[in-house]
């Protein structure tokens, strides 16, 4: 397996990854305004095809995890920690002191590997993600980078 930055001609493949993980996935409109500003887009590669991805936006010792994303075949496989170790070391070189999220309050395979990893819950965003039936609060999430 190896990661690599995502290009444009990446964004077919990354979409259809992402939809096929989400039931809400984030729209090429999403993706490509990540590519034009001044975020990290990376890739995870296993036999020629993309089985994750990541999204983080660092600046001014702050790290922002936007999305991480596994495809479907690949769930269960310690495949999003993997990303997410990869994140987070690449937001250290970036020179982050902090990491934050958000994840869905219902996620909660992805809040056991938050916490997992060190992460801490510092807030709610109510009415942040989109579901059948209305709004879900999101949880907000922090990690400390320096000294670990």
């Amino acid at each position: 397996m190896k990661f690599r930055e995502m290009s444009e001609s990446d964004l077919v493949m990354v979409l259809d990854v992402e939809r096929n993980a989400y039931e809400y996935p984030w729209t090429e409109g999403n993706f490509n305004d990540c590519l034009s500003g001044n975020y990290e887009i990376w890739l995870l590669e296993s036999k020629g095809r993309v089985i994750g991805h990541g999204v983080i936006s660092v600046a001014v010792g702050e790290a922002h995890l936007l999305n991480i994303c596994v495809a479907q075949s690949c769930h269960s496989q310690g495949i999003g920690r993997f990303i997410l170790r990869y994140l987070i070391e690449r937001s250290r070189t970036l020179d982050a002191t902090v990491m934050f999220l958000e994840v869905r309050e219902s996620n909660l395979p992805a809040l056991a590997l938050y916490q997992s990893e060190g992460y801490e819950k510092i807030g709610l965003r109510k009415n942040y993600y989109p579901t059948v039936v209305g709004r879900e609060h999101a949880i907000v999430m922090s990690l400390k980078l320096l000294g670990v």
